[in-house]
């Protein structure tokens, strides 16, 4: 065997065992993006694009977290895949494993025009220890619909994610 075809055999096992592999954790700005773009669609399509939203399967449903939809004004949720006992429910009384009512602070900060994030406890859809959840809620003013989602991150810090959004 030429020593050119073994130096190959380590990378080919390389290359093979990484494209096995899936990424599990979103990104701050892939939840940016996703967020903006169910706004788009709710924007375009009304009360029905929360139907997509609702559907587990849907683009909006992706690695570990998902979008989610209220109403602050009618102080209702619209849409949550993970969640889905949550529809219906009144945003402003959810409270996180200590007590925090980010359903609130996310209502009160809803105005911002470039959307905010807002960090509480709160466990993945997967299950598990509830952990530090920093959601990215953005309004859809034609319809004073709220749309966020969120990732699970110890270390970023909220003027970083801030800064994504300006």
């Amino acid at each position: 065997m030429k020593l050119s075809h073994i130096m190959l055999f380590p990378s080919l096992i390389l290359l093979i065992s990484c494209a096995g592999k899936k990424e599990v954790d979103a990104t701050p700005s892939e939840v940016i993006a996703k967020v903006r773009k169910a706004a788009r669609l709710i924007e375009d399509k009304g009360l029905e694009g929360l139907e997509v939203l609702r559907d587990p399967h849907s683009e909006f449903s992706w690695k570990d977290t998902y979008v989610f939809s209220f109403n602050c004004a009618e102080d209702k949720v619209l849409a949550n895949a993970a969640f889905p006992e949550k529809v219906g429910g009144d945003i402003k009384q959810h409270t996180d494993y200590n007590g925090f009512r980010y359903g609130l602070k996310m209502c009160e900060e809803s105005d911002s025009p470039n959307g905010v994030w807002v960090e509480y406890i709160w466990p993945k859809p997967s299950g598990g220890q509830p952990l530090r959840k920093i959601s990215y809620v953005l309004t859809v003013k034609n319809l004073n619909i709220q749309v966020g989602a969120g990732i699970y991150n110890e270390e970023i810090s909220m003027t970083e994610l801030n800064q994504l959004i300006q």
